[in-house]
């Protein structure tokens, strides 16, 4: 940032001669409420999904601009923390908030504008995949989908929406480093798109596709966790610690910044970021490549607190990971003979035809749409 928050404009050097851009809005009630987040909740969100935007292109962002409407009865406190929420995520990747606009509103309206630096590398776009590619995704799913079912349960209330402050860890991403396969990077909407989903999917819900009785989920889940009711002292500590955990992954995702760099590096043939539901993203990838995309449910690990989640609630914890969106996390192709570090999971296959499937029937999009 050459100039910045003050005069008319910002100024923003492009020493690559293209700016990579994409733009997001949150309205309250829709996209995040006030009584479960904080101000710097709200902020680290809002960045996030648009710094992910640019990750997802295989770019580094470089700044924000914010525009913001407001009631006139917003405590300035909330105001405040939600700037320090902006910053501190946008710390993460080195980039700036270079200014913006405010405005009385009845609600709180907020919508960001990202820039990034391609750094001379061509851009990754949704287009790419071919046949015999595989599919890998970096970062968590369904994290955020399963915080949202918890909070809309009331198994776990709001946590209080003071604005906590955590020092964030800086992602360096230097220029023209290759990926090395022996650093993994820290732990995650496609483009100008998506929203928060509306609520937890049903049971099964990824498609209809039903589990053969008697038979193993496919993914794999840790240690099952106590019943509910059943925790008492420390192994109830424990669940609610787990419990707290999702939630908190839904108040501020934690997306894989870092992967998109290492992505374009290693040579990805397409990406984008799980904003909506990994079955609905990678449905762009599937339709802009004009291929298919097979997943194997069973390459899912299922984390041992999105497993006492769905034990709380009765609920698929494969459903959060295929359709639950907001965890940012990024999906990618890559060319088979590809080593991909441990930061890339491998998750499916592209071959000829369209659409996505899992166990070889096509279980529709799933995840969010706001107009569906």
């Amino acid at each position: 940032m050459l100039l910045g928050p003050g005069d008319d404009a910002a100024m923003v050097s492009a020493p690559d001669g293209r700016v990579v851009v994409s733009t997001d809005v949150l309205i309250e009630g829709r996209h995040f409420r006030r009584h479960w987040s904080s101000g710097y909740d709200v902020g680290r969100k809002a960045a996030a999904q648009n710094l992910a935007d640019v990750a997802a292109m295989g770019a580094v962002p470089t700044a924000i601009v914010v525009g913001l409407g407001i009631p006139a009865c917003l405590p300035v406190t909330w105001l405040d923390a939600l700037t320090d929420g902006f910053r501190d995520e946008c710390a993460l990747v080195g980039a700036s908030v270079a200014g913006g606009d405010i405005t009385r509103c009845d609600l709180v309206v907020i919508g960001v504008t990202v820039l990034g630096d391609l750094q001379g590398r061509p851009p990754v776009e949704r287009s790419g995949a071919r046949p015999g590619h595989v599919v890998a995704v970096a970062g968590r799913l369904g994290w955020s989908a399963a915080g949202l079912a918890l909070l809309e349960s009331g198994r776990v209330p709001p946590p209080a929406t003071s604005a906590t402050y955590e020092e964030p860890q800086k992602t360096e991403v230097t220029p023209d480093e290759p990926a090395s396969p022996s650093d993994p990077s820290a732990p995650g909407r496609a483009a100008s798109g998506g929203g928060a989903p509306p609520g937890p999917s049903a049971p099964g819900a990824y498609g209809g596709i039903a589990e053969p009785e008697g038979a193993p989920h496919g993914a794999s889940v840790a240690p099952g966790p106590p019943t509910p009711g059943s925790g008492g002292g420390a192994a109830g500590e424990a669940l609610e610690d787990l419990l707290g955990e999702v939630v908190g992954a839904h108040l501020r995702p934690r997306p894989p910044y870092s992967c998109g760099v290492e992505a374009a590096r290693l040579g990805a043939s397409a990406m984008i970021d799980v904003s909506d539901g990994l079955l609905q993203d990678l449905g762009h990838v599937a339709e802009a490549g004009g291929v298919r995309i097979d997943l194997d449910p069973g390459a899912f690990a299922v984390a041992e607190a999105i497993a006492a989640a769905a034990g709380e609630l009765g609920a698929d914890p494969l459903d959060w990971v295929l359709t639950g969106g907001e965890d940012h996390a990024l999906a990618a192709t890559f060319p088979p003979e590809v080593s991909l570090p441990a930061s890339w999971r491998v998750v499916g296959r592209v071959s000829e035809g369209e659409g996505v499937h899992v166990r070889g029937r096509a279980p529709g999009r799933g995840g969010w749409d706001h107009f569906r």
